[in-house]
């Protein structure tokens, strides 16, 4: 039975790479993005994407040292777990700071499981008139303003707190990327500045042995101020600006509506972490450009809402919680 289930499964991977080649041709698709981590091995993705061959490939991956197929582009995504459309929604954010897509692109997004070896899902994203989900041309100069390896990883810090806070706890903050010296203009600090005085190569946001002491300081009022190239310039920062633009939706708190509003005096992106709700929220040009919402992680408490969460599956391969019969076990 299982052998049977693993051939479907082979098959259908193999109609939908089939189909995704067939519509690179017959739309102006600018690229076939596929969620490698799909596929425990790198010799099954490379045997299936053989159907591809001769089509921009651009894989997204958890795995840092991914080494990816000769001529494919890589997307690193965060560690977590996130859906289907939290998978593509952060790829193509990074894509478009990286400068690999344009607010004109239109993509074709295949995704599944991790380690599942097997794809279940497909998206046609046309970029310029997905409004409500992508603002796309206000990052496509972002990497002359921010590093995009920066924007990346403060990205990936942000969707962390979002999802684990600190010590249980949830975590809102704001992250103001670039632009420093204008930013800096309408900033005061609410505390002493903990990164003032260390010299620049022990406060960069690129350095992996800073992730705990960033996420320290989050439970800090007020916002990261960093550089384009990554150093921290300040932390607990207030940003004293009036200017709130007309656009940002009602509802949102003080920290969302101060990144609206000093990326709408500044050329800089901002990034906040929404402490009542974990959603992520990326601010330029004074609009929200996307939000992520919280991801879920995946553990033994959840392990009922996995199938769920993971996406459609077989009602036989739902998890079943053990039954326990009154008087007895």
């Amino acid at each position: 039975m299982e052998d049977k289930k693993d051939y479907q499964r082979e098959t259908i991977t193999e109609k939908f790479l089939h189909y995704a080649a067939d519509l690179s041709e017959a739309l102006p698709s600018s690229a076939i993005l596929v969620y490698a981590d799909v596929f425990p091995s790198g010799e099954e993705l490379g045997r299936f994407l053989q159907h591809i061959r001769g089509h921009r490939l651009v894989l997204v991956t958890r795995e840092e040292n991914y080494s990816p197929p000769e001529g494919a582009e890589v997307i690193l995504v965060p560690e977590i777990k996130l859906t289907r459309l939290g998978q593509v929604k952060v790829a193509v954010l990074i894509g478009v700071a990286r400068g690999l897509f344009t607010h004109r692109d239109l993509l074709i997004c295949l995704s599944g499981v991790a380690e599942s070896g097997h794809l279940d899902s497909l998206f046609i994203l046309d970029l310029e008139s997905e409004f409500e989900i992508f603002a796309i041309s206000q990052l496509e100069d972002l990497k002359e303003i921010v590093k995009p390896e920066v924007f990346q990883r403060v990205l990936s810090l942000a969707i962390i707190l979002a999802t684990q806070g600190r010590e249980g706890k949830p975590v809102g903050t704001c992250f103001i990327l670039g632009d420093t010296d204008q930013v800096l203009q309408h900033c005061d600090q609410m505390v002493i500045n903990p990164f003032r005085g260390y010299p620049e190569n022990e406060r960069n946001i690129l350095d992996p042995h800073l992730e705990e002491t960033v996420k320290e300081f989050a439970l800090l009022d007020g916002a990261f101020v960093i550089r384009g190239d990554g150093v921290i310039e300040s932390a607990g920062a207030y940003i004293r600006t009036g200017v709130v633009s007309e656009e940002i939706p009602s509802g949102l708190g003080a920290r969302h509506r101060s990144a609206a509003a000093i990326t709408a005096l500044t050329r800089a992106v901002a990034i906040t972490v929404s402490e009542s709700t974990g959603t992520v929220t990326v601010f330029r040009n004074g609009k929200i450009v996307m939000e992520i919402e919280k991801p879920h992680p995946l553990g033994p408490e959840t392990e009922w809402r996995r199938a769920f969460y993971a996406g459609p599956r077989a009602p036989s391969e739902w998890p079943h919680e053990p039954k326990t019969l009154k008087g007895g076990v």
